[in-house]
């Protein structure tokens, strides 16, 4: 069995997904994160043998969050250019330092680093050109720094350019400190439930990364929640060509789904930081459920953030929910509160501010699904608690065909965990002049010796990459079975004194992202 995991900024979701079948679901206030994930744990094992779970899979936005509200902390970026390359491209930090030393293509070290560990920040970001293939300069500067996190390009991921890594870099190390914390609250949580199997979460591309791999790259969350969502409502409605949108307290969701996949674009950008990941093509709106409403020059605007829950369930300012409230598309609160909340906001009538209010939430709505759609997008797919409500108007106006609310749409998010696919980026670098090969999968990187002087071809060196996305999967504990895909390949000869003396390969692979399974008739 597996759990899945929704971390949000309203609630926390959880899902027991097994064989194809949602079996119990869980939705928490997340008032206080850590008590939220033990109290979801303890509702789907009651009754249970914590011993029969094999995965717990998260996605959290709490780094996309910290990062278009401009929390995120400041970062001293050292980078290590080597000759031939201006280092003012790769200036992504808020201190810039620039230290001698370089290594060559092949991963040798021409010139040591001279750096003396002098940074400003707590928070340090270390890239070297070409640490990918060797990342000794990078550890040295490491040793030299006192900070409280830092980065290394080395360890960012593969086929990225220099600047493209040190932005990367910059934006792991920013997010090490939120990401760290938040392990730190689901893995007490698991122990506290006993559990006994690994966890996950959820990258912006709809794969996986396991723990320690997400705490050296945590910039990969982003949209990880979106990814989630969509995954889910992808699975729970068995839909194609879709957008999905999920109504959440604090955000709506809005991504657009093609091939029964979740569309995937490179360089994620969110807020402050520009991370060289692929992500899904998604937009997060700021505005959802407990979006507060003010009375605007106007009249009533949307405030683009949640301070707590709507009147009619006990919060202190009017929300978008409190408009559903008086007009009776919603009834489960205090409708009186609400009504009397909103009659506070003009001169009109509450139920006239209501529909003004829904309006303007519906219209941000239908103008990002009427942007993600494309030609052959036939159907929009729903989740969230007001989904139910809300679903049918998404695409008045709109050129979709139908609009599906699946069974267990309210906690999308957590069963798109629960299906998610293990999938880990693995790049290997082969140098037969060297008689090296490094592979760069989960955690630190592997050497192994190669024959001197050999020479491969272009399916040797797929076959190579391929074996070892299998394996770093496997891992993973995903399945080594599944499609790989090798997503970069480079060869060129090494020659010395006038002779080839060996052959150089770069490349990349991985499991192909995706959907462990289906729901039986598009749910469960």
């Amino acid at each position: 069995m597996i759990i899945g995991i929704d971390t949000g900024g309203t609630n926390v979701d959880a899902a027991l997904v097994h064989e194809g079948e949602v079996v119990k679901t869980a939705k928490v206030p997340n008032e206080d994160f850590h008590d939220s994930i033990e109290a979801v744990l303890c509702t789907l094992l009651e009754d249970r043998d914590a011993g029969s779970i094999d995965r717990v899979v998260v996605a959290t936005t709490l780094v996309v969050n910290a990062a278009v509200q401009s929390r995120l902390p400041a970062c001293s970026n050292v980078l290590i250019p080597g000759p031939g390359l201006s280092p003012e491209r790769a200036f992504y930090g808020e201190e810039n330092l620039v230290t001698e030393g370089s290594v060559d293509p092949r991963g040798r070290v021409t010139g040591q680093a001279s750096f003396d560990g002098s940074v400003s920040e707590s928070v340090v970001a270390v890239t070297a050109k070409f640490s990918a293939r060797n990342p000794e300069l990078e550890r040295a500067v490491r040793e030299s720094v006192d900070a409280d996190h830092v980065a290394l390009g080395s360890e960012s991921g593969a086929r990225l350019t220099f600047p493209e890594r040190a932005a990367t870099t910059v934006a792991n190390a920013k997010a090490k400190p939120v990401f760290i914390d938040f392990r730190r609250d689901i893995e007490e949580a698991v122990d506290a439930a006993a559990i006994d199997a690994p966890v996950y979460y959820l990258k912006g591309d709809g794969a996986m990364l396991a723990a320690a791999s997400m705490t050296e790259t945590p910039a990969h969350t982003l949209r990880g929640g979106s990814a989630a969502s969509a995954l889910g409502l992808r699975a729970l409605s068995a839909a194609t060509d879709a957008v999905s949108v999920d109504v959440g307290g604090t955000t709506t969701d809005v991504t657009r789904i093609v091939d029964g996949y979740p569309e995937v674009a490179g360089d994620v950008a969110e807020g402050e930081i520009e991370p060289g990941y692929d992500g899904v093509v998604s937009e997060s709106l700021s505005v959802g459920g407990d979006t507060y409403v003010v009375c605007g020059d106007d009249g009533p605007e949307l405030a683009d953030e949640r301070i707590g829950n709507a009147v009619a369930f006990g919060g202190e300012k009017p929300t978008v929910t409190d408009a559903l409230h008086v007009l009776d598309v919603f009834t489960e609160g205090d409708r009186a509160a609400a009504t009397e909340a909103l009659g506070r906001l003009g001169d009109d009538a509450p139920e006239e501010i209501a529909r003004q209010v829904l309006e303007a939430y519906l219209d941000r709505v239908r103008s990002t699904v009427d942007e993600l759609s494309t030609p052959s997008t036939s159907t929009l797919v729903a989740g969230g608690v007001l989904a139910p409500y809300l679903a049918e108007r998404f695409i008045e106006g709109i050129d979709i065909d139908s609009v599906i609310v699946p069974e267990h749409a309210d906690v999308a998010g957590a069963v798109g965990c629960g299906v998610a696919r293990v999938s880990v980026e693995t790049a290997v670098h082969a140098d037969s002049g060297r008689g090296v090969m490094t592979v760069t999968a989960i955690g630190p990187e592997s050497v192994e010796s190669i024959q001197t002087g050999r020479r491969f071809s272009a399916d040797q060196a797929r076959e190579i990459a391929i074996d070892r996305a299998r394996e770093a999967a496997e891992a993973a504990g995903g399945d080594p079975t599944d499609e790989v895909e090798v997503r970069s390949l480079d060869r060129f000869d090494v020659v010395e004194g006038g002779a080839v003396s060996g052959q150089i390969f770069d490349a990349t692979a991985r499991i192909v992202p995706g959907i462990e399974f289906d729901f039986a008739e598009g749910s469960s």
